[in-house]
């Protein structure tokens, strides 16, 4: 059963209004020029107008991701810190430690090995140093830098 090729100019899909067909054609169907609210543009296929997978030149991926992702954090900040980042997070599975935060280095005499905890608050990072093993650089360093540098959530809570 083959459908008839169907006049989509001056249709609206989503933010994108089908202006005309062109020659080019995907799997078969006829690709459209459509113009943007946004003054963008794009090609697009039939099938991808009609179903509803294309709903704008791209313009609207960006909304949606700075709607997600930067007003997500914006919710989730005390004192400009994004607090999510630190509670619960896991060591990369590349992390040589095994510690999130503690990575190791030589000593520049000796050439010893040791270990450092490590902590980025709002652009800074702060360090604590001369770790013997990477459990007390956590325990004893990351832990303590978390407490040091990173905002009180229940101080925050009270003010409000």
């Amino acid at each position: 059963m083959t459908r008839k090729n169907v006049d989509l100019t001056g249709q609206k899909f989503g933010r994108l209004t089908a202006k005309y067909p062109t020659d080019q054609r995907k799997q078969g169907k006829i690709v459209w020029y459509c113009e943007c609210e946004c003054g963008g543009h794009a090609y697009v296929s039939t099938s991808y107008l009609t179903n509803g997978d294309t709903r704008s030149c791209g313009c609207l991926k960006v909304e949606q991701d700075i709607s997600n992702i930067r007003e997500g954090y914006e919710k989730e900040r005390v004192d400009n810190v994004v607090m999510s980042l630190f509670k619960g997070q896991e060591p990369r599975k590349d992390s040589g430690t095994g510690f999130r935060g503690v990575s190791k280095y030589y000593t520049r005499k000796s050439k010893e090995l040791r270990y450092r905890a490590w902590i980025t608050v709002a652009g800074k990072r702060y360090y604590k140093s001369g770790f013997l093993t990477p459990e007390d650089a956590y325990f004893k360093g990351r832990l303590e830098l978390e407490k040091k540098y990173l905002p009180k959530e229940n101080e925050n809570e009270t003010e409000k």
